[in-house]
């Protein structure tokens, strides 16, 4: 399962990197929304190399590479964190007015490296040939803390993903602008299913604890979808929204014409 879907995930990212990058470069002597456009190519990109790691082939031999046991787990693990960062950086580029914009990415950044600071010691603490960082070792406490700092970052991001793309499509609407209204209320759609995702490998980790867990196979299967559904509809979501303001911004001088 994981292979089929992290693998459907990593030729979304690649088409979505590629055509965010592009844009980017393109615009690269604009100014207004320059933090966005870096951020959202920087996003696919992680994002990218996060679902790549996550193939079982792959982690196999990046861990093989390495010599680090779980090291594609722990990359991909960076990289999600990576990818919610960034993409908060991008709404907050479209969405803040530029007196509060620094301290908001600020706060962000701190937020983000906070985590990190947190996951890295018990990564280091807790690894070993014999454990994975899944859920199927919830038994052990360092891999359920790890698990549940990432889990909790993700549906926290995530949320607030949520919440500003929402708000955003619903003001695209009210001023015409359908196709960043659809890409923005996708987007919106696909943090809905991080967040899901979180709560679906944090309630098993919880109710493990508790001593009453759901079944981990259905964890297994329910937890991997829900994050491809995301990453899918996250990426397709942003692309049709930075289509509908290329499509916005070509309209401007016509109607000004007309």
């Amino acid at each position: 399962m994981d292979g089929l879907v992290f693998g459907l995930c990593a030729l979304f990212g690649i088409a979505g990197t590629a055509l965010s990058a592009r844009e980017a470069w393109r615009q690269r002597y604009r100014n207004e929304y320059r933090i966005a456009r870096f951020a959202r190519a920087v996003a696919f990109g992680v994002c990218t190399v996060g679902v790549i790691l996550a193939i079982p082939p792959i982690a196999d031999l990046a861990e093989s590479v390495t010599g680090l046991h779980n090291a594609a787990k722990l990359g991909a693990h960076i990289c999600a964190v990576l990818w919610c960062g960034s993409l908060q950086f991008m709404l907050v580029d479209w969405s803040y007015n530029h007196e509060v914009l620094r301290a908001s990415l600020y706060a962000r950044i701190a937020f983000a490296v906070c985590v990190l600071a947190a996951m890295l010691p018990l990564f280091i603490e807790t690894t070993d040939e014999s454990i994975e960082f899944t859920t199927e070792y919830a038994a052990v406490p360092g891999v359920t803390v790890y698990l549940m700092v990432y889990l909790a970052y993700v549906a926290i991001t995530c949320g607030e993903i949520a919440f500003l793309c929402s708000g955003m499509a619903l003001f695209a609407r009210q001023t015409a602008h359908a196709w960043t209204a659809r890409g923005l209320a996708l987007s919106a759609v696909a943090a809905v299913f991080g967040v899901a995702y979180a709560a679906s490998k944090g309630s098993y980790l919880v109710t493990h604890y508790l001593g009453h867990p759901w079944p981990l196979r259905v964890e297994e299967i329910v937890s991997p979808v829900l994050a491809g559904l995301a990453v899918i509809a996250l990426i397709t979501g942003l692309t049709l929204a930075m289509v509908g303001r290329r499509r916005s911004s070509r309209e401007v001088p016509t109607s000004h014409a007309a």
